[in-house]
């Protein structure tokens, strides 16, 4: 049993009683007038699928925001990478084994300890907000969010840069506390792993570990 007002299993939609209350209130206030005035001449599998609509109906009276994601990450903006993408993602399954984008030298052991506690206050749920060294300029603000699936670089911080970026960003022309945002693509790129507990992100480099040291001040700021 699947109720497609709530999304859950465990009972019909038809037997939903929520449903049926919004559907009625609904009416009273003026809506769905369509359905009621025609129900009793309509077909029996007319009259089910107008009610497997009602709850559209009601997201559409109600608005809903749905996730927002795009980006270089998922194939950029033209319809041709899009599609692309998304074959890769059908394969994913079969793929047993992918080689990594560094090559040459012992692959390097990220970990993490109580030792990179230093200097973070607990308990917290801060984001990690770094500063990086672009060229010649020092770049404050940078949020890490592995759950971007775009980088970011806000017009602000791109007018004020006038170099070229070696990674592909999103510029974006409005208002943000933040200069850039290292999101899914830019983080791979780099082979880096982020702990929020320890407000810490660490890559592979060709000396070793490096890392990129949360600004907890700045986050909170």
């Amino acid at each position: 049993k699947y109720c497609w007002y709530h999304r859950d299993h465990g009972h019909d939609t038809e037997e939903c009683r929520q449903l049926k209350n919004q559907i009625e209130d609904l009416i009273r206030r003026g809506h769905l007038r369509k359905y009621v005035d025609r129900d009793r001449d309509v077909p029996q599998g007319r009259r089910e699928k107008m009610r497997e609509e009602a709850p559209r109906q009601e997201e559409e009276l109600q608005g809903v925001i749905h996730t927002i994601s795009g980006g270089v990450a998922s194939g950029g903006d033209h319809k041709n990478g899009r599609k692309a993408y998304e074959r890769q993602s059908l394969a994913v399954q079969q793929v047993h084994h992918s080689k990594r984008l560094r090559t040459g030298g012992d692959e390097e052991v990220i970990c993490f300890s109580e030792v990179d506690y230093k200097g973070v206050r607990l308990p917290h749920d801060d984001p990690v907000v770094v500063t990086l060294m672009v060229e010649l300029f020092t770049i404050k603000r940078i949020l890490t969010d592995s759950g971007s699936s775009a980088d970011i670089l806000y017009k602000h911080a791109f007018d004020q840069l006038r170099i070229p970026v070696h990674m592909t960003f999103l510029v974006v022309d409005t208002p943000s506390p933040y200069n850039s945002i290292i999101g899914r693509q830019g983080l791979n790129l780099m082979e880096a792993i982020v702990s929020t507990r320890h407000l810490l992100r660490k890559f592979p480099t060709r000396f070793g570990v490096g890392e990129a040291i949360g600004d907890q001040q700045a986050a909170r700021q």
